[in-house]
């Protein structure tokens, strides 16, 4: 990387304004000189000069609500990746090179205008035995674009790393391989095409959403291919009202698929934005979703699980002694953090949003403010669960945006109910560890045995 470059990065973030928010004290060389107000979007302007890959940072570091402040989030999760197409040329040399004698079989067919195109990658349709499908190709160099940009974005968070002492449990490098690990794995898209068959699995029987088919044998490192689904974009109100989709159907169905991947399925979709996401036009009584694009996909511990299901059912009855409890019990805030501040300011930025009907209450605004409550006491989550909570954001947003009257709580709760009910029951137990082929299973049964025998050695008998 040219160091007039890096030196570049650098100035234009800085001016920016945006250090001036997490560096305390006079410091001439990282912050302006005067605060800007509007440095949030500043910084977005500023990522999408920058390119690519300062834009799919930008995106990942909107989920960072732990440490970055809400105006911050929302400005960059509105940072898009549309570019101009590249040539036709271009993309037919990448599929030959990539398939070989089997690209014969595309290009026969392929149309030369994209139907999407990224800064990663372009997607074209094609046909094959009658049937449509789209190619999604990755551009020739992106990889070692990327590579270099991320190299001298790690260098800058380094020099920086001195100077961000007052955030004792936050590690940027830490945060920024993270990231870098996401962005990288974008790259692939065998893992793409995993995640999305992994996805179709779970929702196989489901009559809420509908993944894609993907076709291996076309399937490569750079190149994807996958059954063309023909769907309504799901921003567009008035096509969805002309195909008499119902939409509060439609709207609840996007929560019902939030809850089974986060609770039942253990994997979700991490970016469920309105590009990824259409209405299928058929079945407009009993309407269901197709989503694409499974670069970014999260898991969820069984731990997190809990507690996010605790968390909704403790904010539901206002209980903000229990939820400062929580929190400090799973390290959320420091462990020094006394529980009775942390109710108080928890109380003070909630309850206000909690003061009305349960129809009314956005989850997504409302995990957000708890958010912010939480971070004079050093707030930090993991990057599963962030992502877990921009998911939320997306899910409700999109709902609200469909059907304007939609009741987050009138679908979650008989569901988490159930789910309280299965997991915690000796039933669900037992099931759970036979079905899991759990390690508990073996020390369960092991312990068992080892007491029967001490029993045995102690008082005699069989």
């Amino acid at each position: 990387m040219n160091i007039f470059r890096l030196l570049y990065i650098f100035l234009k973030l800085r001016n920016s304004g945006i250090f001036n928010s997490f560096i305390n004290g006079f410091n001439p060389l990282i912050k302006t000189f005067y605060n800007k107000e509007d440095s949030s979007r500043r910084l977005k302007i500023v990522l999408e000069e920058l390119g690519p890959v300062y834009i799919k940072l930008g995106q990942l570091l909107s989920t960072r609500t732990d440490i970055i402040s809400k105006e911050l989030a929302l400005e960059l999760n509105g940072l898009t990746d549309n570019c101009q197409a590249i040539e036709f040329h271009e993309i037919k040399e990448i599929i030959s090179s990539e398939l070989r004698y089997k690209s014969e079989k595309i290009l026969k067919t392929i149309e030369k205008k994209p139907i999407a195109t990224a800064s990663l990658a372009q997607v074209h349709r094609f046909k094959l035995q009658e049937k449509e499908y789209v190619i999604k190709i990755q551009k020739d160099g992106v990889e070692t674009n990327i590579r270099r940009d991320l190299s001298a974005i790690k260098s800058i968070i380094g020099g920086l790393n001195f100077f961000l002492k007052d955030y004792p449990r936050i590690n940027p490098i830490s945060i920024f391989e993270e990231y870098e690990k996401v962005i990288l794995n974008e790259l692939d898209f065998r893992l793409e095409a995993a995640n999305a068959k992994k996805t179709f699995e779970n929702f196989r029987d489901s009559k809420e959403l509908y993944v894609p088919k993907i076709v291996d044998k076309f399937t490569t490192k750079k190149i994807l291919v996958m059954e063309y689904i023909d769907g309504i974009p799901i921003t567009d109100i008035s096509l969805l009202k002309k195909y008499n989709i119902d939409l509060q159907s439609l709207s609840e169905s996007g929560v019902k698929i939030f809850l089974k991947q986060v609770f039942l399925d253990n994997f979700f979709h991490a970016d469920m934005h309105p590009g990824n996401i259409f209405a299928a036009k058929k079945n407009p009584k009993q309407p269901f979703y197709y989503a694409v694009d499974y670069a970014i996909c999260g898991s969820v511990s069984e731990s997190n699980q809990i507690l996010l299901a605790q968390m909704i059912s403790r904010l539901i009855d206002k209980d903000f002694y229990s939820l400062a409890q929580l929190f400090v019990f799973t390290e959320w805030v420091s462990k020094d953090t006394k529980i009775e501040e942390l109710e108080t300011v928890l109380r003070a930025n909630c309850e206000p949003l909690l003061n009305q009907p349960l129809s009314k209450i956005l989850f997504g605004e409302l995990l957000l403010n708890l958010f912010d409550a939480m971070k004079p006491f050093n707030l930090y989550l993991d990057l599963d669960l962030l992502l877990l909570v921009k998911t939320l954001v997306h899910i409700e947003g999109m709902g609200r945006q469909i059907y304007p009257d939609l009741d987050f709580w009138m679908v979650a709760e008989p569901f988490l109910e159930d789910w309280f009910k299965d997991k915690y029951s000796a039933k669900g137990l037992v099931k759970y560890l036979v079905s899991k082929k759990h390690i508990l299973t073996y020390m369960l049964v092991k312990k068992i045995e080892e007491t029967q025998q001490q029993y045995s050695r102690e008082f005699g008998g069989n």
